[in-house]
């Protein structure tokens, strides 16, 4: 019985193969609509170390057969339900090949899509030694130049961007890495400043090696738990991430392979495995950007610009080391975990005395402990975590989530947060309403669901409250935020999104609804998108905002190259109402421009992949004004250009 029963599961995913179709050209399209998301949450994000991640794992994909949790957990667009439900169908019955992924309960045809370049269905190897030489022999090499040229039309004495990287990589056992960078305006020599570009960083990544699970040098990210003791992890989930069951996903440490400048150590650390047990251990030792004046900074800068006197004067004057470890137990339904770390600063921090940072860290020395923790039984998963961390007084900070599946295809959650006033951990980021976690108080239920065919329905409400005045708001405040969100796929071809968001924050309302519809056929691509957005306040009339795209997209054939084109009217009169955009760029690159005030904008994308080893990526993208936007804002013109190229080497 159970072999006819596998027979028939495979002529089923025989039958249904042609409609989870996938070529080479999809994959820019997927890296799309996952980036577009996770921008869309509202989150900071290291595209470029996305990316770079993303396309290491399209090199060297996941067997499925063979597949571990962690290792599912790199595809940013799953769930955690959704990994278990891929494990336990694999474990019952390997897979012979990715069409039976239709199979797996919870999986939709456009997540399988999206799988697709990442993954494969291949027999269970047994784990070879690793050799030092074979390393050398089947590694990946990758060299990168980009060079921009930004707004070109304001900036004329010096609008040149420039970043030079090197990779190294062997089927995601060693990746290695190198990159500088130079920003416009920034000079090519500072005497104990700047030495021709101004960034420079590396990174060294191995895993895998005896007991060593992990052991990363030079730059990496560290995130333990929900991240209220540390998380410098620049991908981590939003509102909406914690809607999809995705949270807070990187756990431990890994590599940094970006140029980014801010929120990221600089040191070593490794994880050792031991059967239920990871330990880790990191140090990090760096100097971060902070005016002194008499042995105290106001703050930590994070543009990563160095341009005037004032900035060059405050680049790399402050050392900041963190020592850390971390031990998490991986029993049968249960993931506990305890962090530590301890930050120390050359130089005291001291912020200005305002109405809103009473409460933030001064000092140059600060502890922080935590406990985590990650239960699953039958359809009920308990995650969160409980932090505190020193300050004028020790601050308490806790997260609880509940989420429970009553049936295959809807989940609801439920989330609890409080963050004393003054809890202020420098190291923490995760769940809040503003960027910091400090003075917050908070409840969230939301609800996904795909019981209907071809259609996906999520929504959530999130009330918060702050007992203390906020950046803008001098008293205490409270608010809440309504997002709701469908999709609908009535064919392999076509996909239409609709998205609703209210918010009340301080005195504004604010009110936003979007709707995008893309459209594949063959070679073409194409995207059509209307944003439009109210803000309301007790003092003054309502004020509008809007923006109207449409996107084209064509591959050849016969010829490895690619155009992509979009045209865009805009209006956002007040700043309350600036829209942001996401656009595609170059390879490892991305724009999110702000569009305020009344105009147009035009961008146009060409990729080449000249042969095997060389790809070259071109950009031209220009914004135009309108007379009075010009004159408000004394723009100095009314265009802005940016011309924007890369050529990448592989061998």
């Amino acid at each position: 019985m159970r072999n006819f029963t596998l027979t028939c599961l495979f002529a089923l995913s025989t039958l249904v193969s042609a409609e989870v179709a996938y070529s080479p050209q999809m994959l820019p399209l997927i890296l799309q609509d996952i980036y577009q998301e996770l921008q869309e949450e509202g989150v900071s994000v290291d595209f470029e170390d996305v990316e770079t991640s993303l396309l290491q794992l399209a090199d060297n994909p996941i067997n499925l057969n063979a597949a571990t949790e962690e290792d599912l957990r790199q595809l940013l667009f799953l769930s955690d339900e959704q990994i278990d439900a891929i494990l336990l169908f694999v474990y019952k019955s390997p897979l012979s090949n990715l069409y039976q992924l239709r199979l797996v309960p919870g999986l939709t045809d456009y997540e399988i899509r999206n799988m697709l370049p990442f993954v494969v269905a291949d027999s269970i190897e047994e784990k070879k030694p690793f050799y030092w030489k074979e390393m050398w022999h089947y590694a990946k090499h990758e060299t990168a130049l980009r060079f921009d040229a930004r707004k070109i039309e304001n900036n004329q004495s010096d609008p040149f961007y420039a970043s030079l990287r090197y990779k190294f990589n062997y089927k995601q056992k060693v990746d290695f890495g190198v990159v500088l960078e130079r920003d416009p305006h920034e000079p090519l020599y500072v005497k104990l400043k700047t030495y021709g570009a101004d960034f420079y960083g590396g990174w060294l990544q191995i895993n895998d090696l005896w007991h060593f699970k992990r052991i990363v040098a030079g730059d990496y990210r560290v995130s333990f738990g929900q991240g209220l003791v540390i998380n410098t992890n620049l991908a981590y989930g939003g509102k909406a991430a914690y809607l999809y069951r995705r949270g807070l996903r990187e756990q431990g440490m890994r590599r940094k392979a970006s140029s980014a400048e801010y929120d990221f150590l600089r040191g070593a650390g490794a994880t050792l495995n031991f059967s239920i047990a990871d330990i880790s251990v990191f140090y990090s030792a760096r100097k971060l950007d902070g005016r002194l004046k008499e042995g105290a900074f106001p703050s930590i800068q994070k543009t990563g610009y160095h341009r005037t006197d004032t900035e060059l004067e405050a680049k790399r004057s402050v050392w900041h080391q963190v020592l850390g470890a971390n031990l998490t137990l991986n029993l049968k339904k249960l993931r506990l975990g305890f962090t530590a770390t301890e930050t120390f600063l050359s130089d005291t921090l001291h912020p200005r005395s305002l109405y809103y940072n009473q409460n933030y860290f001064r000092g140059i020395r600060q502890a922080a402990l935590g406990i985590n923790y990650d239960w699953q039984i039958w359809r009920l998963h308990l995650f969160g975590e409980i932090a505190t961390a020193q300050n004028t007084r020790w601050g308490i900070a806790n997260l609880t989530g509940i989420r429970l599946s009553p049936v295959n295809g809807m989940t609801l959650t439920a989330i609890y947060r409080y963050y004393s006033p003054t809890f202020d951990n420098l190291q923490a980021a995760g769940f809040a309403e503003t960027s910091k976690i400090n003075d917050e108080n908070g409840a969230y239920l939301g609800i996904e669901t795909s019981l209907l065919t071809k259609w996906k329905f999520a929504a959530y409400g999130d009330y918060f409250y702050f007992s203390a005045p906020k950046y803008g708001i001098k008293t205490r405040s409270q608010g809440f935020e309504v997002y709701t969100t469908a999709d609908y796929f009535p064919s392999q071809d076509v996909s239409m999104q609709w998205k609703f968001r209210m918010k009340r924050k301080g005195n504004a309302d604010k009110y936003t609804l979007r709707y995008i519809v893309n459209y594949t056929r063959g070679s073409w691509v194409l995207k059509s998108g209307v944003e439009g957005n109210v803000v309301t306040r007790q003092d003054s009339a309502p004020t509008l905002g809007g923006v109207v795209y449409q996107q084209v997209e064509y591959h050849w054939q016969k010829v490895p190259i690619s155009l992509q084109t979009r045209l865009e009217a805009f209006y956002a009169k007040h700043y309350d109402n600036c829209l942001y955009a996401y656009e595609n760029d170059v390879l490892y690159a991305f724009s999110i421009p702000q569009l305020y005030g009344a105009g147009g904008r035009w961008y146009v994308n060409f990729r080449y992949k000249i042969n095997a080893h060389v790809s070259l990526y071109l950009k031209a993208a220009q914004t135009i004004f309108s007379d009075e936007t010009i004159e408000n804002r004394s723009l100095g013109g009314r265009t802005q250009t940016e011309i924007h190229s890369f050529i990448r080497f592989q061998w």
